[in-house]
């Protein structure tokens, strides 16, 4: 059974919260699995539209070969400065546990809106944020932009030889327990389909699960 696992105001410049027009935004963003000095960690990002205005939650992460597993959780909103898109946090958090598969346990809670991550574009035309939620990696490239309805359980399958099973790991996991996904995402394609088995290979995979009153 697999494991489931946050203004300063210039004269002449303001913020706003991005409007409706923006909507294009609105998805999932992954980045590759990154090396750190100690291990490694997977970014991702899920942007959103309620009532005309751009929210995000911000998910990383993190195994280090001398503290097990993190995850860094952030909450916040999208604003725009000029041409720039910028994501401003409001509430941050980070889980951790010392072995996969374990619930991970609030290690802390702390103050986060003074920080701003800057999305952009590459000229491949791929989407990078300007550094990873604790600053370890900057311009971290995120390949993977998956269509999303906001609430839905999503998560990226990988495996890592620190693990007994392989990872299971993304937003809105809450309460699926073992249950099988409904779709596999196709980056050939880039659409979701009908899950038909967990998928081996190399890379990052992708799959969508049914949301439930409980997720």
């Amino acid at each position: 059974m697999h494991k489931f696992l946050k203004l300063s105001f210039f004269t002449l410049i303001f913020f706003w919260t991005i409007p409706n027009d923006s909507k294009s935004l609105d998805g999932l963003y992954f980045s590759e699995r990154l090396p750190t000095e100690n291990g490694y960690l997977i970014l991702g990002i899920e942007i959103f539209t309620e009532k005309g205005k751009s929210f995000y939650n911000a998910q990383e992460l993190r195994f280090q070969n001398s503290r097990g597993w993190e995850e860094v959780l952030f909450v916040g909103k999208i604003t725009k400065v000029g041409d720039e898109t910028l994501l401003v946090p409001e509430a941050c958090q980070i889980r951790a546990t010392e072995v996969w598969g374990k619930k991970m346990a609030l290690l802390r809670r702390f103050d986060c809106d003074h920080l701003e991550f800057r999305l952009g574009l590459l000229s491949s035309g791929k989407f990078f944020l300007s550094e990873s939620l604790l600053g370890t990696k900057k311009e971290v490239v995120l390949p993977y932009v998956l269509n999303q309805s906001v609430g839905n359980p999503v998560a990226v399958r990988f495996e890592a030889s620190e693990m007994s099973t392989e990872g299971i790991w993304g937003f809105h996991l809450n309460g699926l327990g073992g249950k099988d996904p409904e779709w596999t995402w196709n980056p050939s394609k880039l659409r979701w389909e009908p899950f038909q088995g967990y998928k081996t290979g190399d890379g990052l995979q992708f799959y969508r699960w049914k949301r439930t009153f409980s997720n």
